[in-house]
């Protein structure tokens, strides 16, 4: 496979990455953004997410709540990206949410797979290139942007 040009590139294609293409794809327009997913297919782990319902969120979403290896990062990412705005984002993809117990927020079908659904559509008409299969081994700054090192599940160097 030939070096090709992307404004865009967002490697890992779980929830948020397909997130963020969709954005990317939305201000730069078709053909713009590539998506890699190390897997065979994207987003497979949310059909798992909330016990196959695939919680999209919380209503009480506290940085409170989040502790980790750097717990400065959950403040500007909810400052950022709060509750609701990730729900207009799903809106905006045709998915409505119902909120259950203690502000848990699901789609309204409780099915994960509505979610992926919504997602993988918005991709395509978006017009975000996937890729699966391939595995990010370095990203490298250059002097038009950056340069990944990439590996297919064939073993073939990109």
């Amino acid at each position: 496979m030939a070096a090709e040009f992307y404004p865009v590139i967002v490697v890992g294609g779980g929830a948020s990455g397909m997130a963020a293409a969709i954005t990317a794809a939305g201000i730069l327009g078709p053909g713009k953004v590539l998506l890699l997913e190390r897997g065979a297919r994207a987003g497979r782990k949310l059909l798992a997410a909330g016990n196959g319902r695939c919680n999209l969120s919380n209503r009480f979403a506290d940085v409170s709540r989040y502790h980790g290896a750097d717990p400065g990062f959950v403040g500007p990412a909810f400052q950022r990206f709060p509750v609701e705005e990730n729900l207009k984002f799903f809106e905006r993809l045709g998915l409505l949410a119902v909120e259950e117990e203690e502000g848990k927020l699901y789609p309204m079908s409780l099915q994960a797979a509505a979610v992926l659904d919504v997602l993988r559509l918005a991709l395509e008409e978006g017009g975000v290139t996937l890729l699966t299969g391939i595995d990010v081994l370095s990203v490298r700054p250059g002097k038009e942007g950056f340069s990944l090192l990439c590996k297919t599940e064939e073993g073939e160097r990109l």
